[in-house]
Parts: C-alpha cells; sequence; structure tokens
C-alpha cells in the first residue's frame, strides 16, 4: 500500500478544500507549527481506510469542521500496481442525526509509476538544487511536470483520470471486508507498524509479546494458515468422533441364534390367527347394537307423543282465562306509548317555568356588575391623561442635562489624554536608561561565534556516523567468519542425520505395515474361534433333532458324540490360533510404537539442525549485507565531510576502512566538547538581540510618548479642571433623579393601562352575559309552548275510555299500567293463546300416531330389545382384546425388523471404520503440520528474525552503534513474537528489556522497529512499502537528529514512500519536498515547496 493523494474538506480544521500529493518523491515532510493540523491528516487515513481517528470509532460527527455540515475525505493509494481510491462523507442533517457513505473506487487505464523515475536522482536533482539555490521554483517545474502543482499537489502525469466503483463497497460490511483482503491490517496493527501517531511512537514497543504477536500475525497473513490448520483440526476431530461413534456402534450391536429368529416368526402367526377371531366378534357387536338403537328409539318417540295427547287435554280447560288475558295485553300495548308522551311533556313544561325564574334573577344581576364597572372605567381614563402628561415634562428635562453632560466628557477626556502621557513619557525615560548603552556591536560579535560553532557541529555527527561504521564493520568481518565456520559444521551434521533419519523412517514404515497385517490375522483368527466356539455350544445344547445339521446325516449316539468331539477340537484349534496371533499383534504393536517414538525424535532433531543451519545461513548472508552496508555508509559519511576533514581521513578514499584512524574516540570528544558551546553562545545572542530590539522599541515609545504631549496640550480648553469635574458630578446626580422619576412614571402608566384594559374586558364579558340570558329566556318560551301542542295531539289519539282517567294521570298511573303489561308478558299470554288454538285441531292425529308407533315396537327380536349402552361395552371389550393383540404382533414383526437390521448394520460399519481411519490418520498428520507449533512458528519466527536483523541495521546508524536489539527466547507456539531487550555497546552490562530504555532511545527504537517491519513486509505477497512518522523527534539532541535525517534520506531506496511530521523547522529543513501547514481565519491551509 503506497499513499498517493488525500484530499479533504470540512475534516476538522480543513475547512476548505485542501489536496496533498505524495506521487513525485519517495520521502515528504509535512511542516509547520503545533495544532496547525498536520497530524489531521493522518487521522483523514485512517478514517478513511478503517472508520477509525484518534478519538476512536464514534462519534464521526465530532471530526466535521463547526463551520461545515458535511466532511469529506477521499485517500488515493497503490496496491499491486493499481491505484485506488476510498472516498467517505459524513453529513450532520436537520435532526441532528448523522449520515455516512463510503465507497471504493479503481483507477481505468495504466497506472503512472509511485516512484520517481532514475532522472530524478541525475541530471533533474541537480536541476532542481540549481533553481532552489536560486529561489526559483517556476523554472524547475517548467522541466519537471511529475513536481508541477501548487499548495494542493496537482499531478500533470497525463493518465486516464476515469474511475469505476468496486462492486457492494458502499455497504460497510463489504467495504471492511474489501479493506481487509487488499490493506491486510486492521487499525491497531495499522498503527502499530505503519503509521507511529503522535504521543504514541513507542505504542508497539509499550504493547506486551502477546500484542506483539498479534500484529506480527497480521503482517506476515498467519490466518492463512491458522484457517488451514482448523479446517484439518475440526476435519480430523470430526473423523475421531466418526471412529469412537462407529466402534461404539458395533459393541453395542448382538448377534442373532437361528432358535430365535424362528420363534419370533412362529409368535408373529399365532397373534394374527387370533387377531382375525376377535375381529369377526367385533362386526357381529355392531350389528346388534344398531338394531337396539332403533328399538330404542321409538320407545322413545312413543312416550313423547302420549305426552303431548294429555298436555293438549289439559289446555283446552282453561280456554276463557286465557282469551281475557290476551284481550286486556293487547290494549295495553296499543294506548301506553301515547299515556307516556302525554306524561312527559307535563314534566318537561315544569322544569321550564323553574328555568325561566332563574335567568330573570341573573339578568338583574348581571345589570348591577355593569353600571359599576362603566364608572371605575371612567376614572381610570382620567388618571391615565394626567400621568402621560407629567412624564413628557420629565423627558425634557432630561434631554438638557444630558446635552451638557456630553460636553463636559469631552472636556475631561482631553484633560486626562494630558495627564496619561506624561505618566508614560517619564515611565519610558526611566526603562531607556536602565539598558546597557551600545548593544548592536555585542549582537555581531556573538553572531560570528555562532557562525564557526554551527559548522563544526554539523561535521562532527558526520564524524561519529563513520567511526561508529568502521568500528561495526570490523566486528562483522570477524563475526562473517565465525559464522562460516558454523554454517559447515551444522551441514555435515545435518547430512548425517538425514541419513541415520531416512534408514529409521524405513524400519517404522516396515513395523507399520507389520502390525496392519498382524491386527488384520488376528481379527480374521478372533471370528473363526468365535464362529467355532458358537457351533460347539449349540450342538452341545441340541435336543429333539433327527438328522445333523452339518452333514445331513440321521443323528445317531455315535454320530452326535463324534460331532461334538470334533466341534470342540476345532473350538479349542482355534483359540489356540486366535492367541498366538493375538501375542505376535501385540509384539508388532509395541516395536511400532518404539520406532515411531524414534522417528519422532530423530525427525524432531533434524528439524533443530535445519533451523540452526537456516540461521547460521541468515547470518553469513546479513554479515554480507552489513559489511556491504557499512563499507557504503562509510563512503557516504566521507565524501559529505568537508575538505578539511577528508585530509585527516586520508587524501583519497581508503580501500581498507578498517586500516584508517581518523577520527578516534579521543578526536570526537576533544570535537564535542567544543561544539557544546554552541547552545550557551545562542542563548548569549538571543539575549543581547532580545536587550537590542527592547532598546530600539523603547527609543521610538519615548519619541512617539512626547509627540502626543504636545499635541495633548494644544486642544486642551482654559479652564480649572477641577471645577469642571464637580460640575460634571452635579450634573450626574440630577440626572440621576429625572431618570428614576421617568422610571417610576413610566411604571404606574403601564399599570393604569393594564387596570383600564381589565375593566374594558369585564364590561365586554357582562354585555355578553346578559345577550346569552335574554337568548334563554326566549328559548324556554317556545319550549313550553311546543310541549302543550304536543300533549293536545296525544289526547285526541286515545280511545274514548282512556280520555278521562288521564286529565289526572300521572307517572305512577303510567308506571301501574307498565306492571300490569310486564304481568301479562311474564305470564306467556300469547304462547299459551296459540297453544290453545293449535290444541282445538290436534287430537286426532296424536291418536292415529301412538298406534303406528306400538305397531313398530311389537316387530323387534327379544334379543334386540336391549339398550345400546350395554351392546357397546361389549364392543369396547372386543375392541380392547384385539387392541392388545394388534400390539402384540406389532412387537413382534418390530422384533424381526432389529434382528434383521443387526447383520447388515454390523458388516457396514465394518468397511465404514475402515475408510474412515485412513482419511483420519491423513488429516491429523495434516493438522499437525499446520499447527502453531510447526509451520505457524516457523513462520513467526522467520519474520521476526529478518525484522530485528533489518531493524538492528538502522538502529545501528540510528543510536551511533551503541544500541542494538535481540530476541528473547521464545516458548513454544505463537502466543508470543518480538519479545525483544536492548543492549549498549558503550556501557556494556547485561540487555534490558526496551520498556525500561529511555525516552530517545525508545523513539529510536520504535523508529528502527517501525522501518524494520515495513522493509520486511515490502517482499510480502501484500507488501506495506510505507511508513509514517508523525513527530517525536524533539526527543532528540541535535546530533541524534542529524544521524536520523541522513538514515530517513538511505532508506529511500528500501521504501517506496515515507511521510514525515515535524513542527522543529531545523529538522524540517533538511528535506526537499513537502508541505506546509498553516492556520488562516481559523482554517488550515496547505502549501508545496522544494528546496
Amino acid at each position: 500500500m503506497i499513499p498517493q493523494r488525500v484530499k479533504l474538506s470540512g475534516f476538522l480544521s480543513y475547512k476548505d478544500e485542501q489536496e496533498i500529493r505524495f506521487d513525485g518523491s519517495p520521502l515528504w515532510m509535512l511542516s509547520g507549527t503545533n495544532g496547525s493540523g498536520k497530524s489531521s491528516v493522518f487521522d483523514a487515513v485512517t478514517f478513511a481506510l478503517f472508520g477509525h481517528h484518534r478519538g476512536g470509532s464514534q462519534s464521526a460527527a465530532e471530526l466535521i469542521n463547526k463551520e461545515a455540515n458535511t466532511l469529506s475525505v477521499e485517500f488515493d493509494f497503490t496496491s499491486e500496481k493499481q491505484l485506488y481510491r476510498i472516498k467517505r462523507t459524513v453529513r450532520r442533517q436537520k435532526n441532528d442525526k448523522i449520515a455516512s457513505t463510503q465507497q471504493v473506487l479503481r483507477k481505468v487505464g495504466p497506472v503512472p509509476d509511485p516512484t520517481p523515475g532514475p532522472s530524478l536522482k541525475g541530471g533533474e536533482q541537480d536541476l532542481r538544487n540549481s533553481h532552489a539555490s536560486r529561489g526559483s521554483e517556476e523554472a524547475l517545474r517548467a522541466f519537471t511536470p511529475s513536481l508541477q502543482g501548487g499548495g494542493r499537489g496537482v499531478s500533470s502525469s497525463g493518465a486516464s483520470d476515469e474511475w469505476e466503483a468496486v462492486s457492494g463497497t458502499e455497504y460497510k460490511t463489504k467495504f471492511d471486508a474489501w479493506v481487509r483482503d487488499k490493506i491486510g491490517l486492521d487499525y491497531e496493527t495499522f498503527t502499530s507498524s505503519v503509521l507511529l501517531l503522535q504521543g504514541k511512537s513507542e505504542k508497539l514497543l509499550d504493547s506486551t509479546p502477546a500484542g506483539r504477536a498479534g500484529v506480527l500475525a497480521r503482517i506476515v497473513d498467519l490466518e492463512r494458515y491458522q484457517k488451514l490448520h482448523g479446517k484439518a483440526d475440526d476435519r480430523r476431530r470430526a473423523l475421531k468422533g466418526e471412529l469412537e461413534g462407529i466402534s461404539n456402534q458395533l459393541s453395542g450391536i448382538k448377534e442373532v441364534s437361528e432358535e430365535e429368529y424362528a420363534g419370533v416368526a412362529a409368535r408373529i402367526l399365532e397373534v394374527e390367527t387370533a387377531r382375525d377371531a376377535t375381529q369377526e366378534r367385533i362386526d357381529a357387536l355392531n350389528a346388534l347394537e344398531l338394531r337396539a338403537r332403533r328399538w330404542t328409539d321409538t320407545q322413545g318417540k312413543l312416550a313423547g307423543v302420549r305426552t303431548k295427547l294429555a298436555d293438549a287435554e289439559k289446555l283446552l280447560g282453561t280456554a276463557l282465562a286465557i282469551e281475557k288475558d290476551h284481550t286486556r295485553l293487547r290494549e295495553l300495548r296499543d294506548v301506553l306509548p301515547t299515556v307516556g308522551t302525554i306524561v312527559t311533556e307535563r314534566g318537561r313544561i315544569s322544569e321550564s317555568e323553574r328555568k325561566t325564574e332563574r335567568f330573570t334573577k341573573d339578568r338583574e344581576t348581571a345589570a348591577e356588575r355593569r353600571r359599576v364597572t362603566e364608572n371605575a372605567l371612567s376614572l381610570g381614563r382620567k388618571k391615565l391623561g394626567n400621568l402621560k402628561k407629567t412624564q413628557g415634562e420629565d423627558e425634557a428635562n432630561k434631554a438638557k442635562l444630558e446635552t451638557r453632560l456630553r460636553e463636559l466628557t469631552s472636556v475631561l477626556e482631553k484633560v486626562r489624554q494630558v495627564e496619561d502621557a506624561e505618566a508614560d513619557a517619564k515611565r519610558l525615560d526611566d526603562e531607556l536608561a536602565r539598558l546597557p548603552a551600545k548593544p548592536d556591536e555585542t549582537v555581531k560579535q556573538l553572531q560570528e561565534e555562532q557562525e564557526q560553532l554551527v559548522v563544526l557541529a554539523q561535521n562532527i555527527a558526520v564524524l561519529e556516523r563513520l567511526h561508529h561504521d568502521r568500528a561495526e564493520l570490523t566486528k562483522v568481518v570477524a563475526g562473517e567468519k565465525a559464522a562460516r565456520a558454523e554454517e559447515v559444521q551444522l551441514k555435515a551434521e545435518g547430512i548425517k542425520a538425514k541419513d541415520e533419519f531416512t534408514a529409521l523412517e524405513t524400519k517404522a514404515r516396515a513395523a507399520r505395515e507389520d502390525r496392519a497385517a498382524k491386527d488384520q490375522a488376528a481379527a480374521e483368527a478372533r471370528a473363526l474361534a468365535r464362529q467355532a466356539r458358537e457351533l460347539a455350544d449349540e450342538f452341545s445344547t441340541m435336543s429333539g433333532q433327527t438328522r445333523c445339521r452339518a452333514c445331513g446325516q440321521p443323528l445317531t449316539p455315535s454320530h452326535f458324540a463324534d460331532e461334538k468331539a470334533k466341534r470342540a477340537t476345532d473350538a479349542k484349534a482355534a483359540e489356540d490360533k486366535l492367541k498366538k496371533l493375538t501375542d505376535a499383534a501385540a509384539k508388532a504393536e509395541r516395536l511400532e510404537f518404539e520406532l515411531t517414538e524414534k522417528e519422532a525424535t530423530e525427525r524432531k532433531r533434524l528439524g533443530d539442525l535445519r533451523d540452526k543451519w537456516k540461521d547460521a545461513d541468515a547470518t553469513v548472508k546479513q554479515a554480507a549485507q552489513d559489511i556491504k552496508r557499512l563499507t557504503e555508509s562509510c563512503r557516504q559519511s566521507y565524501f559529505a565531510l568537508p575538505d578539511f576533514f577528508k585530509q585527516k581521513v586520508g587524501r583519497t578514499e581508503p580501500a581498507d576502512w578498517s586500516k584508517s584512524t581518523y577520527p578516534d574516540r579521543h578526536d570526537l570528544t576533544e570535537l564535542s566538547t567544543q561544539a557544546h558551546g554552541l547552545d550557551t553562545v545562542k542563548r548569549k545572542l538571543r539575549a543581547a538581540q532580545e536587550l537590542a530590539d527592547k532598546a530600539r522599541t523603547l527609543g521610538a515609545k519615548v519619541e512617539a510618548a512626547r509627540e502626543r504631549l504636545a499635541k495633548a496640550k494644544q486642544g486642551l480648553p482654559p479652564g480649572d479642571p477641577t471645577s469642571l469635574r464637580q460640575e460634571y458630578q452635579a450634573k450626574q446626580s440630577e440626572e440621576k433623579g429625572v431618570v428614576n422619576s421617568l422610571a417610576a412614571g413610566k411604571k404606574e402608566i403601564a399599570a393604569t393601562e393594564t387596570e383600564n384594559d381589565r375593566l374594558q374586558r369585564t364590561l365586554s364579558e357582562i354585555d355578553r352575559e346578559l345577550t346569552e340570558i335574554a337568548g334563554k329566556l326566549n328559548l324556554e318560551d317556545a319550549s313550553r309552548k311546543q310541549s302543550g301542542e304536543t300533549i293536545e295531539r296525544a289526547k285526541k289519539a286515545l280511545p274514548a275510555a282512556w280520555q278521562k282517567p288521564l286529565e289526572s294521570a300521572g307517572l305512577n298511573d303510567r308506571a301501574r299500567w307498565q306492571d300490569e303489561l310486564d304481568a301479562l308478558v311474564a305470564k306467556g299470554t300469547e304462547a299459551k293463546f296459540t297453544q290453545l288454538q293449535a290444541a282445538r285441531g290436534g287430537l286426532d292425529p296424536l291418536r292415529a300416531e301412538i298406534t303406528q308407533l306400538e305397531t313398530e315396537a311389537d316387530a323387534f327380536l327379544p334379543d334386540e330389545r336391549r339398550h345400546p349402552d350395554d351392546v357397546r361395552a361389549d364392543v369396547a371389550a372386543a375392541r380392547k382384546d384385539l387392541d392388545a393383540r394388534n400390539k402384540e404382533l406389532l412387537d413382534a414383526q418390530a422384533h424381526k425388523r432389529i434382528l434383521d437390521g443387526y447383520l447388515q448394520q454390523r458388516a457396514e460399519l465394518n468397511e465404514r471404520f475402515l475408510v474412515v481411519d485412513a482419511e483420519h490418520n491423513r488429516h491429523k498428520l495434516l493438522a499437525e503440520l499446520l499447527g502453531r507449533d510447526r509451520l505457524q512458528r516457523h513462520l513467526v519466527r522467520q519474520a521476526e528474525r529478518q525484522i530485528v536483523d533489518y531493524a538492528n541495521a538502522v538502529l545501528d546508524r540510528l543510536s551511533g552503534g551503541q544500541l542494538f536489539m535481540r530476541l528473547v527466547e521464545a516458548e513454544v507456539g505463537t502466543d508470543k513474537a518480538l519479545d525483544l531487550e536492548c543492549a549498549n555497546r558503550v556501557t556494556g552490562g547485561s540487555a534490558i528489556n526496551v520498556a525500561f530504555l529511555s525516552g530517545s532511545q525508545r523513539f529510536r527504537v520504535a523508529v528502527a522497529l517501525a522501518l524494520g517491519i515495513g522493509q520486511y513486509a515490502s517482499k510480502q505477497h501484500r507488501p506495506i512499502e510505507s511508513v509514517i512518522i508523525d513527530e517525536g523527534f524533539g526527543c532528540l539532541d541535535r546530533a541524534g537528529r542529524q544521524v536520523m535525517i541522513q538514515e530517513l534520506q538511505n532508506l529511500r531506496g528500501h521504501l517506496h514512500c515515507i511521510l514525515l511530521v515535524s513542527h522543529q523547522e531545523e529538522f524540517a529543513d533538511a528535506f526537499p519536498d513537502g508541505y506546509r501547514f498553516e492556520l488562516q481565519d481559523g482554517a488550515t491551509k496547505v502549501s508545496r515547496f522544494v528546496r
């Protein structure tokens, strides 16, 4: 993954759109003051890739600029020579909710090479340097298109600008899966190995060895092998469980004898015969039940008809009373609705008269309240007029006072200015008199001394590196010689061990084949012995047989004895053979176990020798690389020195750097002592410059103060300042009294207006109330008139017999008539009247029906004249017997099916056992080889050794040859990795854990480890190829920063992209390509620089 471009808008301090490109050089510097938004660029990168930022993965709304509603981040990078763009947006909606999007785009067409071309290191680099020395960036951009662009780093590569969306990445789940597949790292791994965040550069060092193992596993992409191991081991466990299940099934299946099988068949035939007889009896009982039910129905109908005939004869005796009640019922139903209407309307008339009397009293009370309210409102209006008149007089007086106070304020301000100018002039004269004379000459002397020491300090760092590289080169040459000798010895031991292992492996394979053959023979003998014993036992218990089953001859006593003895002899011979073969199989198994143990031990020994030889071979190769690296580093240091120091090292470049002697430790100590005075001189120079600046500033301030004093005195009017101040105070007091009076008047006016408004609303409310009362009185008059008319119409509709009783009838009379009606209904008067009419014509049909039913009952046989329940009880008993027979039949059939399945199951299970056992052995071996103690451990150990080698090469240069890392011997497995300790060659002593290093040492180790991981990962199937260091250089001293600068420059050829962030101008000025970050009007602005 190689960063190419970042574009931000509305993101944190990036209110406006800013674009930063990294496609013109492998090394970039991002500089600017603290808080200018440099680190926010990498917040945008991690937010685009993982949805994370320094604040975590939540609160994405906090990333939106306070003056914007939407943030947008675009991150372009190349992976596997393909250019991709990740775009994220977050929008703040009106309801304070957040809407976000994400999408991956793929560049269509050819992708430009992310690294600078060869010409940049040759003529183009010289062209850049020449133009930079003259300060002409325009000429450089005209000849180098890849570096064109202003503050947003616009590229003019000429490539196609067409992009296509990667399908599905608009959904968060598929987007995250795409990032995991292409980048191969999560947020924690990315910020531990690729991005060293500000204040967290030692994040990987602060992790536990187990945490570092997780980071390393993701870099190595160990998850692929873990998945393969998991699949193989899951299959092995499944097959093992299947084998155990098959064994358990075999042990649980019994063998079936012929006698048992024949007994089950006979039992089935017997139960089927009994079941058929029971079924015939049930069919006969069902026919009898049907005839008994018909006889019972006929008897029930006969009793019902006889009852109806008796009820009809009884009803004819009460015919007169029933007819009288029916006539009175009809009369009451016709009259009662009209009676109810008359009584209800009379009640309404009485209620209306009571309401009319109450409304009349309410109207008189409201008229009295209206008169009192009108009088109070008239008085309030007169009071309000008087208050407003007084208010106008106070406002006129206040305006006059304010005019005079403004005139006095202007005069007093001029007096104050004169007094302040006199005090300032006197104070500045006193300060200027306390400063030393001629400070500019002191500044000039100190500047000359500082320039001399700066040149000396720059050369010391190069000399230190030359001395360290030369000493390390001597050590590496000696180490290479020892490593080569060890490599030859280990190779010889390995060849011998491999020959011994091959012979032992052949023996073990033969032992396994012999054991398998003997196990098979023992299994066959066991089956034959069991069969012979069963035949002997079967013949011993045989009785009632007339012929021999084995030969078919008559079973005479002599033949019986001979056959029994023969079978016993065969069983004994088979058991003896089984014992012999069983002992031979056990002996073969023990031999196989011993050879297998020896084979595993020798395999482990051979593997250890192989690992040791690989380590020795890697040490030899690393030593050769170190010799080449250190020689090249010495050459670079030599040519970086000025001629004065070159002459001391040698007139020409030494052919053998180990024989050069300058500089030695004494020379470096002497030069360092001289250069250490640079900070003291700088402090003196800053102090002298501050005094000179202060003297010039005070001189200018004195002149300005004197000019202000002269101008202030010219504009001062005649008069005594004391009397003017007294008049000003008096006018202020008078104005205060007028203001208080105005405030009180305004308050009283407001209260009076509020009271008048309240009285006016009360008056309106009373008028509305009087109108409502008049309406209600009119409504009651109309209601009484309508009720009277309704009563008259109802009287006319009544019969003449009811006219007189209703003249004085009330609610009680109506209730009495209603009770009489309800009583007649409750007696069933209408039903009785209907039954009476039916009885008068139905007696003869009932008598004829009785005669017919008696004839049908006499036709039934005596055994059919039973209750159906008795017959059903007999049927139930017979069915219960049938169910018992069916159950016995099902049990016998099920037993037979079970016996049929035993032999088939045993045959199938034996065949399946052999197939599963072979597959289980294959997956067991595969899971062991893919496990964390074999292939996974080998990959992790190989990766951490290479990373530490790369990191030590960098750390050696960063620490001036003082520090080096080494791995603590890890336990078996991959749970721990990069368990590091660090040693100091200068101080000596034992190595210490990296957690106990000083701040600057930890930073050097962290940077070296990150660069080592980057170099290692750049050679993997998903290379990282980049490293980002966000601040942290401030913990280094001057010499350490110079070494760091040189080392970062040297790494251009190892990584495609190195991004640095620093607020230190001295450090940032050492790099030719970069961007400057500034805050303008609260927003970050980015500008490109080329030196």
